[in-house]
């Protein structure tokens, strides 16, 4: 049995879904990749990730909360922001009083994605709570190009307030610009029965999803994995492969490749999106009954890192049988490279090492595609190519990794010249 390759539900033109031009119909780029024709191909990119998110912390800097449960605000912004730190996600913020100040914007946050530094140099305004006032602000003066907004990405405030708005008004502006409104409120001046009435005046609808009450600043630490259900909800989801456990194989099928040992056949399934840390699971079919068995899986471990998004098998030696896995991850993020490939060692996939990047490109997509290539420096081992489409200012560049003796070598062996051919943003990627 051939599984079908599945039909992905969207194909945006920029953000994360990347078109991949074919090596064969490019001038320039390493012409000993693999022929197309196999029964399976070695990996299919993920054609369609996530969608892009421009999150703004709407938080309330009146005088009606002491210092300490500040910054108990200013801690909950930087955790929810490390642990969101993916790529798809930019953040800005907005303390709010008698008036709105932009502590930083969606500009600021993608030319320094670092929290801390950010918000060093808040500083508590303690005077009214005119929120009426700050989400108009908001809604036109930094949810904007000017501000870092990208045309495609959905919007969304993230409010915290501690108490009622001394002035009135509408969020007109906010609806009309499509802005998602999640309504925290925080401490003592919320523990009335009205409460979830007057908070409602400012979320999204319906109520109960976009308004949370808690009675203390302290509960803001235990509220991240709420808050990221609901951002990844509104990124939009697609489950894929859906005749298979819904609750195993969430976003299955955005990758496939086939692995042989001795007459064994059995398909690595990419599930980019299973619990958001991502999950590949190896399946035996039934060659009599077509019936798909999970064999065993590997997880993902960095929540939006899309681990499974990009799936190669690696044969070696040239003898049908394969020798590594390789995993793309390419929304993996650490504060100086973007993007991760996994290697496994075939037929029990035991971890053995780690593919990068070159540093200096946290937002570079390494992994985003991979290829197995033939023997290309005449040592009579396969090599592998490993594509990061967003390195060099959307540039894109292709990594060579040559193998040795039983082994994938860690280190590339050579990197393309970034823009050798031309090429426009976000063109320059492998396809197999």
């Amino acid at each position: 049995m051939v599984p079908v390759q599945p039909q992905l539900p969207c194909h945006p033109p920029t953000g994360p879904c990347l078109a991949s031009a074919s090596p064969s119909s490019t001038n320039g780029p390493p012409s000993k990749l693999k022929s197309p024709g196999s029964q399976l191909p070695c990996c299919l990119p993920a054609d369609c990730l996530k969608g892009n998110v421009d999150l703004l912390f709407l938080f309330d800097g009146s005088g009606s909360m002491n210092t300490e449960q500040f910054s108990k605000i200013k801690e909950f912004m930087i955790d929810v922001m490390k642990k969101l730190s993916n790529g798809t996600i930019r953040f800005a913020a907005v303390q709010f009083s008698e008036e709105p100040k932009v502590e930083f914007d969606f500009k600021d946050y993608s030319q320094n994605p670092n929290p801390e530094k950010l918000l060093a140099n808040v500083r508590h305004m303690t005077s009214l709570t005119n929120t009426f006032k700050a989400i108009e602000y908001v809604a036109e003066q930094v949810f904007t190009p000017a501000r870092g907004l990208r045309d495609e990405a959905k919007r969304v405030i993230v409010m915290i307030t501690d108490g009622d708005a001394t002035d009135t008004g509408n969020v007109e502006a906010a609806k009309k610009n499509g802005i998602t409104r999640y309504v925290i409120g925080v401490g003592n001046n919320f523990g009335g029965h009205d409460t979830q009435r007057y908070l409602s005046q400012f979320a999204s609808e319906p109520v109960s999803q976009y308004v949370k009450v808690l009675r203390s600043f302290e509960e803001l630490k235990d509220l991240f994995s709420e808050l990221q259900e609901k951002i990844y909800a509104i990124e939009g989801n697609w489950g894929g492969w859906g005749s298979l456990d819904p609750a195993v194989l969430r976003s299955a099928g955005y990758a496939l490749t086939s692995l042989h040992h001795q007459e064994r056949v059995l398909y690595a399934v990419g599930a980019p999106r299973y619990i958001h840390e991502g999950r590949v699971v190896i399946f035996d079919v039934d060659p009599t009954t077509s019936n798909w068995t999970q064999k065993q899986h590997i997880a993902g471990t960095q929540i939006g890192s899309y681990f499974g998004s990009v799936l190669c098998s690696v044969d070696l030696e040239g003898d049908g049988q394969t020798d590594f896995l390789l995993v793309g991850a390419p929304q993996f993020f650490s504060e100086h490279q973007g993007g991760q490939v996994y290697v496994y060692s075939w037929d029990q996939l035991i971890p053995s090492g780690q593919l990068y990047g070159d540093l200096g490109h946290p937002l570079g997509r390494f992994g985003a595609a991979i290829s197995e290539l033939t023997d290309i420096n005449g040592d009579g081992l396969t090599d592998t190519a490993v594509g990061a489409p967003l390195e060099d200012d959307e540039s894109g560049a292709v990594y060579i990794y040559n193998s040795q003796k039983g082994a994938l070598s860690e280190h590339y062996s050579q990197v393309s010249p970034r823009n050798a051919w031309g090429c426009p943003p976000h063109c320059y990627i492998l396809s197999p």
